[in-house]
């Protein structure tokens, strides 16, 4: 079993994905162990989809939507 610490899984994402896949890797944060990064397994798998959003029961707002993003994103 291999390990790597945060900064390394920040740095090296894809590679370390990689390698889960025919090893398990614990992630450590300051030498205690965090988190394993391993290869999902059938019941791992199983489970409900994300829900999808039903557009009926969303928020309404008058108008074009682009105005109210513009006004927030400026702090207007």
């Amino acid at each position: 079993m291999r390990t790597a610490s945060v900064r390394e899984l920040h740095m090296n994402t894809a590679e370390l994905v990689r390698a889960a896949s025919h090893e398990k890797i614990i992630i450590t944060d300051r030498g205690q162990p965090v988190a394993l990064l391993k290869k999902p397994d059938g019941p791992d798998l199983v489970g409900k989809p994300f829900p999808k959003r039903d557009i009926r029961t969303m928020l309404k707002v008058p108008g074009d939507s682009t105005r109210y993003v513009s006004q927030d994103r400026d702090g207007r």
